[in-house]
């Protein structure tokens, strides 16, 4: 199974970095307020874990050469789940 990294956005644009990280650690990312990337899958999956299963929410980019990304269906974490193939 893949893994999950770390990412920000930093002065305009999205930043991956090169480390891995697990599906729980992603998720306490996330509900903190910081952002990761993985595959599309993972991204989904990951914002349905955080909605309790009920869904997810799908963004376009929102910057510069950005990624979609996902979150939790209501947007109760403000964290980005970007994806890219």
């Amino acid at each position: 199974m893949s893994k999950f990294k770390s990412a920000e956005i930093r002065n305009g644009k999205v930043i991956i970095f090169n480390d891995e990280i697990d599906k729980a650690t992603a998720e306490l990312r996330i509900k903190k307020g910081k952002d990761v990337y993985g595959t599309r899958r993972q991204a989904e999956t990951l914002a349905e874990s955080l909605s309790d299963g009920q869904g997810s929410m799908k963004h376009a980019p929102h910057v510069i050469d950005g990624y979609k990304h996902f979150h939790d269906l209501n947007h109760v974490y403000t964290g980005h789940i970007f994806y890219g193939e």
